[in-house]
């Protein structure tokens, strides 16, 4: 009898339906038992990931409250036709100044003579001098000397040295235009021509024929009758804690820029603590809550990791609330804080200090804040140490659906050939059964 080469032909019976049904059969409880696993630890992930992010947002906040931060900020005051306008940091002490901008800082430009574009103005080595910076040369070759070759040869040869060459096309021919790259008297140009065929002379500064566009000038400002010169026209060091920017030139005419306390800066700052505060309070709430009553259980209700976060936090406001309460924070029965302004204003006018003796870098109350904070969120921390467990957990789960369909594919083979054996028989037995009966058939009747 032939073989049978596909299973269920001989007997009808559905050998690939019979054993994907037991194979399915066999992985579900381990299947569902790794789905419930997986999705219990991704949500865990996730509602960790919020926390993370919200405690990050904390820890922001109160390093916005540290250094200068935590004074009162200041506000600087300029009439609007003031010839210069200013900034100012915590650093810097209240009161008027009386300043004039006698001139600006000017970057050295320099101009030739027209020349029609087609001109040799000449060959031979132009020496450049930035200042009292080391000379270099630019060599012009015989023939490349036109005005546009003499800035090509500038720009290429003397990239990255302090001068820049460019071409302004007139109504009486080419003009090339040469910049120093540094600013103030320190970038004053100085020019000189030698070999080829003297034709370069022109270009020189001494006995050329260039003409200054601008000059290679220092800013000078008179405060309360002190001059200063600058080669910028920033200046974050002529009064201490004060960023003055020169705007034009007004000699002989002084301007009163006024220096004021200015709270509001550090107001939005601790306000803006408060927001980040409550806004963690809020996440670890969510993603801890019990649910029941019809409310949805959180992702981590019941997790120590979230409970000691909460506990942490509550307990450090808690053991300070005296002194918070001194510059206007209160809490609310949920924990949530808020800020008196009339009382936080107070506080600022009676000592400016109070908010650094609390927040600042060295402050009890800000730096064990701080340190809770950074423990729970900081890199290799609480959270960071939750996260690696849970995906170590994903991986795991991982590894176990990999065994699990090895174990299933090996299972599929067994349960084939058992039935793939049945299915053989059965035909064979069906075979039998036929032959017999023909045979029954055919025998003679007595």
């Amino acid at each position: 009898m032939a073989a049978i080469t596909s299973p269920g032909i001989g007997s009808g019976l559905d050998v690939n339906g019979l054993v994907s049904q037991l194979v399915a059969a066999e992985r579900a409880p381990m299947d569902n038992r790794l789905s419930v696993i997986e999705a219990t630890a991704k949500a865990k992930l996730s509602a960790l990931g919020q926390i993370k992010s919200a405690l990050a947002g904390l820890e922001t906040a109160l390093g916005k409250l540290t250094g200068n931060g935590a004074l009162p900020g200041r506000k600087s005051t300029v009439p609007d036709a003031a010839s210069f306008s200013a900034s100012a940091s915590a650093d810097a002490v209240p009161g008027t100044y009386s300043i004039s901008v006698e001139q600006l800082a000017t970057t050295h430009k320099l101009r030739s003579a027209a020349a029609a574009p087609t001109t040799q103005i000449g060959y031979g080595t132009l020496t450049f001098q930035v200042g009292s910076g080391t000379p270099f040369d630019v060599t012009i070759d015989a023939g490349k000397g036109t005005l546009a070759d003499i800035r090509d040869a500038i720009n290429t040869q003397a990239s990255g040295k302090g001068v820049f060459a460019t071409l302004i096309h007139g109504n009486s021919g080419d003009s090339l235009v040469l910049t120093s790259g540094t600013q103030g008297s320190a970038g004053a140009l100085t020019i000189s021509a030698s070999g080829g065929d003297n034709g370069l002379s022109v270009l020189a500064t001494t006995g050329g024929t260039m003409t200054v566009v601008t000059p290679a000038q220092d800013a000078q400002v008179i405060v309360d009758g002190v001059t200063r010169t600058s080669s910028s026209n920033t200046l974050t060091d002529l009064i201490t804690g004060v960023t003055l920017t020169l705007k034009q030139a007004d000699p002989g005419h002084s301007f009163t820029l006024q220096i004021a306390p200015d709270p509001g800066s550090l107001k939005a700052s601790v306000q803006g603590f408060i927001t980040a505060y409550n806004a963690a309070l809020s996440a670890i709430r969510t993603q801890s809550a019990a649910g029941g009553e019809g409310k949805t259980a959180g992702a981590l209700s019941g997790d120590a990791t979230a409970r000691g976060i909460m506990q942490s936090l509550r307990t450090t406001i808690g053991n300070h609330y005296a002194e918070l309460s001194q510059i206007g924070l209160t809490t609310a029965v949920d924990g949530s804080l808020s800020l008196d302004d009339g009382k936080f204003n107070a506080a600022l006018t009676a000592n400016p200090q109070a908010v650094k003796n609390l927040f600042g870098d060295d402050a009890d109350f800000g730096k064990t804040l701080r340190d809770v904070v950074h423990n729970f969120a900081g890199s290799q921390g609480m959270l960071d140490s939750r996260t690696s467990e849970l995906n170590q957990q994903l991986r795991s789960v991982n590894d176990q659906r990999l065994a699990l369909n090895d174990r299933m594919t090996r299972l599929a083979e067994v349960y084939r050939r058992q039935f793939t054996a049945l299915d053989a028989f059965m035909a064979q037995m069906q075979g039998t059964s036929a032959y017999i009966a023909n045979q029954l058939g055919a025998s003679p009747k007595a």
